[in-house]
């Protein structure tokens, strides 16, 4: 049996629907509570980022890209299956 392709806008859709969802269920939320905002200072402080919302930041884009990576994959791999 052969694989189908998958078309290409879809793939794209695939890929920003996926780092939608995943930014807007990652951040953080408003206001920060004490125990989250010293979670945040001694993470930054560990990797040696001095300004917290900086780490939150670059965190964030690190994680949602990776996600979106491994979810792409596996999300376009199940789609030609089917």
């Amino acid at each position: 049996m052969r694989a189908r392709r998958a078309p290409t806008a879809l793939k794209i859709l695939i890929s920003s629907v996926i780092f939608l969802l995943t930014f807007l269920l990652l951040r953080p939320t408003d206001p920060a509570t004490p125990e989250q905002i010293v979670f945040w200072s001694n993470a930054a402080r560990f990797f040696g980022v001095r300004n917290p919302e900086e780490f939150i930041g670059i965190a964030l884009l690190t994680v949602c890209s990776l996600v979106t990576l491994i979810g792409y994959q596996v999300s376009v791999y199940l789609l030609k299956k089917i």
